[in-house]
């Protein structure tokens, strides 16, 4: 019963919101956009469905079993397979625990095929919140880790997914399912401990007076963590960031080193709108207080001279390479070493600090309250 009841939920949410009137979505539902704008994908259901027209709500028809089909557009129509949908969205509603297929992942929960006017298809997975948590750790955090590292990541994961639904209530979806958002793998991404962290956190989210926030997280801060101001529009006590964090040193990505060619850099600016030519130096001018680089001069060999801040140089340059914005940099003719601390953003959560903690016998509450200092562990249901 209480199935079903949420599918009505989801339904009715995902319909009202498309058809342009206004609700509050539920907190026990999450919409991921598991594909966007691509120009294919393919979808299959492994038992009974149904396909509802996404605007009216109106059951257009029933299945069985849907097998693996190419879901694009043609003549402006949504085609699954060899059936043509003139609905501008089309959702599948798989019933008795059947699971829908995307690109070879399974995923629980509804699935809405959006049309992009014509240029693009978007698929959105509606999902319980506590299953789209489920579908998330492995991806965040190893399974192998101890318990209380993987439960204080799941209520990370689980207050970030909540803000992001409130944050984006008007919009398609809440999330994407890649890094700019959480990485999302659906059922296909379950595992038996991540599943026990979710079980034993469920429903507990982090807040600062009484209020849900972006809990931030990284894999390793360097040593400090950073304050959220610096990177993004939010200024709040639990993510200002300035923990000194003893738990992340020595640690994997604690310290790292990368050598670039300088052509490689100037390719990397150009791509993204930056010309400057040939490089002769790459200067640091400024950092901010947890000695992260807050701006850098590129200067050519013509004289031309490019400033911009380090958030902006980390993502030209990419941040896989570019582990954090903690770094020096050393000139070496053709080439730049960039030597630094850390990997990811450094705000909030640091994952191998919890992983050292919770070997030291912390559990996930005492990690939460560190990293995200005068913060409080609620459940969300009992928010207002």
């Amino acid at each position: 019963m209480f199935q079903n009841l949420t599918r009505f939920i989801l339904l009715t949410a995902l319909v009202l919101c498309v058809s342009g009137e206004s609700f509050t979505p539920s907190r026990n539902m999450v919409r991921v956009a598991v594909v966007h704008e691509v120009d294919h994908c393919t979808l299959s259901v492994d038992g009974r469905y149904e396909v509802v027209d996404g605007v009216s709500g109106k059951r257009v028809e029933m299945g069985i079993r849907l097998k693996p089909s190419l879901v694009a557009l043609e003549g402006g129509a949504i085609k699954i397979g060899d059936r043509h949908y003139e609905n501008q969205r089309v959702l599948l509603e798989p019933r008795r625990e059947s699971l829908i297929t995307v690109n070879d992942k399974r995923f629980r929960g509804d699935m809405m095929i959006i049309n992009n006017a014509g240029k693009s298809i978007t698929v959105v997975n509606a999902v319980e919140l506590e299953e789209y948590i489920r579908g998330v750790l492995y991806h965040e955090i190893s399974d192998k880790w101890p318990l209380e590292a993987i439960q204080a990541q799941a209520v990370a994961t689980r207050t970030y997914a909540l803000y992001s639904v409130e944050k984006f209530a008007g919009r398609d979806y809440d999330m994407t399912s890649d890094i700019y958002s959480q990485v999302y793998g659906g059922q296909t991404a379950e595992r038996y401990r991540t599943n026990v962290a979710v079980r034993r956190t469920q429903g507990e989210v982090l807040t600062y007076k009484g209020k849900i926030f972006p809990a931030f997280f990284h894999a390793n801060s360097g040593g400090e963590t950073e304050d959220a101001s610096e990177l993004w529009d939010v200024n709040l006590p639990p993510l200002k960031g300035g923990v000194q964090s003893p738990f992340s040193v020595n640690s994997p990505h604690y310290k790292w080193r990368k050598n670039f060619w300088l052509k490689d850099i100037e390719q990397r600016l150009a791509a993204r709108g930056y010309d400057v030519g040939p490089i002769k130096e790459l200067r640091i001018v400024a950092l901010n207080q947890s000695g992260r680089v807050r701006q850098i001069e590129i200067i050519s060999r013509a004289g031309k001279s490019v400033k911009m801040d380090g958030k902006t140089f980390r993502e030209v340059i990419g941040p896989n390479d570019l582990k954090s914005n903690k770094y020096t940099i050393s000139m070496k003719g053709w080439f730049v070493d960039f030597a630094g601390y850390g990997w990811g953003h450094g705000v909030g959560l640091d994952q191998w600090g919890a992983y050292n903690m919770a070997l030291l016998h912390y559990d996930y509450k005492k990690i939460l309250e560190f990293y995200y200092p005068s913060s409080e562990i609620q459940k969300y249901d009992k928010l207002d």
